[in-house]
């Protein structure tokens, strides 16, 4: 096992985070080798995909972190056969990037996750946030996840079921580090219907002979002009989750602001974090030191310069506070902190 010291910062997108030592995961035997080694060493140990929605403590991390790059993918005929359907099943390794397999199912006609396009990150942590967008949740489409449960020292094959899908969460999420996802197991559809009910996508509502490239191409270029690119603008996406209320609470908020865009969902009433950051908290666009909001989406805070852990955990604290204290409402990250 060949395990470097590296400044996590470097692997993240977010640009913050101090030293750690890093192993490479580019088979099933280096993950059970990876927690052993963290094991017998007394360390903590934390699985990384792409590093886009992951914000790393400053100084010495007491972590290994396992990088995975079990990369590839391939369409499995037997399913479709055992499940008596037309539906398509993609097995993709945990280390495929994310939106090349977007890409891959819109240029083969394969329905569902479409409305997913331009999300950055690998397929092995979309089953954990339950990554959605537009209408759209991967829960819809996975078929089953295998991963190693380091609880039970074994490989386990799940089925959706068992993976304890939530709004951006999951068993995953709720067990953090216990399990290593190696693939996914998508069901696509040859003839799916267009999700288009979020604005601004219900535009192509009315469009004749509309493809699934048209949906992406839409896709791509609302999120190209909201959200800064990572790599110029350190970033990790979408900072907070978007508030799930009780229907009194939506009423409450109503009562305040006449404005705010609530949506009747399944467990409640969703209202978007980024608007509460606006016109709530109003800090879209604002900065302090080396971290803000983006001006053209203040869902995103971005490290403009050298920002550290206590800087954007501090700048992230002010928008909960403030936002809890005028409207009652507690926000949550989404992105992932490890300290």
């Amino acid at each position: 096992m060949n395990i470097r010291h590296i400044l996590l910062k470097d692997v993240v997108s977010f640009g913050i985070g101090g030293e750690a030592d890093i192993v490479i995961l580019s088979k099933e035997e280096d993950i059970v080798e990876a927690y052993e080694y963290a094991k017998t060493n007394n360390l903590k140990l934390h699985i990384l995909g792409g590093g886009t929605n992951t914000v790393f403590k400053d100084g010495h991390s007491n972590t290994l972190v396992a990088k995975m790059e079990m990369n590839g993918q391939t369409i499995d005929d037997s399913l479709q056969k055992t499940e008596n359907t037309e539906d398509v099943f993609i097995t993709a390794m945990a280390g495929e990037d994310w939106d090349g397999l977007v890409k891959y199912a819109v240029e083969n006609n394969l329905w569902g996750i479409e409305n997913l396009s331009y999300i950055p990150g690998t397929v092995g942590a979309s089953p954990i946030q339950n990554i959605g967008a537009y209408g759209a949740e991967l829960s819809n489409v996975v078929f089953s996840v295998r991963a190693y449960d380091s609880v039970r020292n074994e490989f386990v094959n799940m089925k959706k079921e068992e993976c304890d899908f939530g709004y951006r969460d999951s068993i995953f999420k709720k067990n953090p580090n216990r399990y290593c996802i190696v693939s996914v197991t998508f069901r696509l559809l040859k003839n799916g219907k267009p999700v288009l009910f979020y604005k601004p996508l219900d535009k192509l509502k009315d469009k004749k002979d509309l493809t699934l490239k048209d949906i992406r191409e839409e896709i791509i270029k609302i999120r190209s002009s909201k959200l800064p690119d990572h790599k110029e603008y350190p970033n990790a996406g979408s900072f907070f989750k978007n508030p799930i209320l009780s229907r009194v609470e939506s009423e409450e908020l109503c009562k305040r602001y006449l404005t705010a865009p609530i949506f009747k969902v399944s467990n409640g009433y969703k209202i978007a974090a980024a608007w509460l950051i606006e016109h709530v908290a109003s800090m879209k666009g604002v900065r302090s030191g080396n971290v803000g909001t983006w001006p053209a989406q203040p869902l995103v805070i971005v490290n403009y310069g050298n920002a550290t852990f206590k800087e954007l955990e501090d700048f992230s604290n002010t928008i909960m506070k403030t936002i809890e204290n005028n409207a009652g409402i507690r926000l949550e990250r989404e992105v992932n902190f490890v300290e």
